[in-house]
């Protein structure tokens, strides 16, 4: 059974309004992404320092645009995917945000900033075969637990619904447990929208993992551009569609539902 945590944040947006804008993904580094509809932005695993030019470090710090943030989900505490010290100065700089994550993420943003209101976070800790159920920001989150390739820490994965797209994070995932870990989830009976995933899935060798998460649209991660891009390659010699990205804050509109 689904546990259920509510939030309410007024964004002084109405969903009326949200429904007709598109939706746009922005690259930030490693397994970093934006999401933005309107006024709406959504940050997943993208406030970090890592391989971050100082000048895009101080607009993340500052809540400046593109950090501008309503949400911000991160998968784990790992350094590449969730800097503490950023995530409070952002959530300081941005009264508004709200964080969902793991208990130690959590933890690691309260201890660097204490006097940040506990209401503006939520805990996820998804049993292995239930997952949690979030709403926050206008949006409805399922958390999922995806076991970390290395044991530790707890990663989490968020499937969310975005201007009616449909899209999967993971986090980092064990390529050697994926197919059966999307199995337990349900998630290989749900096509997504929209992807990200390592860009190791999109190896020759590694490929029929995919097919246990359906999507129609599939963005390699977690890597260098270089590599990224040469996973796109691969990729693009099969029937998958993939959207790659080369450079940080490079933004891409996505394509709507379908019908």
């Amino acid at each position: 059974m689904r546990r259920l945590v509510t939030i309410l944040c007024v964004l002084g947006l109405g969903a009326a309004a949200l429904a007709s804008e598109p939706v746009s993904m922005t690259f930030v580094v490693g397994s970093g992404y934006l999401l933005r509809q309107g006024d709406l932005v959504v940050a997943i695993d993208a406030l970090v320092a890592l391989d971050v030019p100082e000048v895009t470090r101080a607009l993340m710090a500052s809540a400046l645009p593109p950090f501008d943030v309503d949400l911000i989900l991160v998968t784990h505490s790992d350094w590449d995917h969730f800097d503490a010290a950023i995530v409070s100065r952002n959530m300081t700089a941005n009264p508004h945000a709200l964080l969902v994550a793991p208990a130690d993420v959590v933890q690691a943003v309260q201890t660097s900033e204490p006097t940040l209101d506990p209401a503006r976070f939520v805990i996820v800790h998804p049993a292995l075969d239930a997952p949690v159920e979030v709403e926050a920001a206008l949006l409805t989150l399922d958390v999922f637990s995806f076991p970390h390739p290395y044991s530790k820490p707890e990663n989490v994965g968020y499937r969310l619904q975005v201007g009616g797209l449909v899209l999967l994070h993971p986090g980092d995932l064990d390529i050697a447990t994926a197919a059966s870990d999307f199995a337990r989830t349900g998630l290989d009976r749900f096509t997504a929208d929209v992807a990200i995933l390592p860009y190791f899935f999109f190896d020759t060798a590694n490929r029929s993992v995919l097919t246990s998460c359906p999507a129609r649209l599939y963005v390699p991660t977690h890597a260098a551009p270089a590599e990224i891009s040469l996973a796109c390659s691969t990729a693009r010699r099969t029937t998958y569609d993939v959207l790659c990205f080369t450079r940080s804050l490079e933004e891409a509109v996505l394509p709507p539902a379908a019908k």
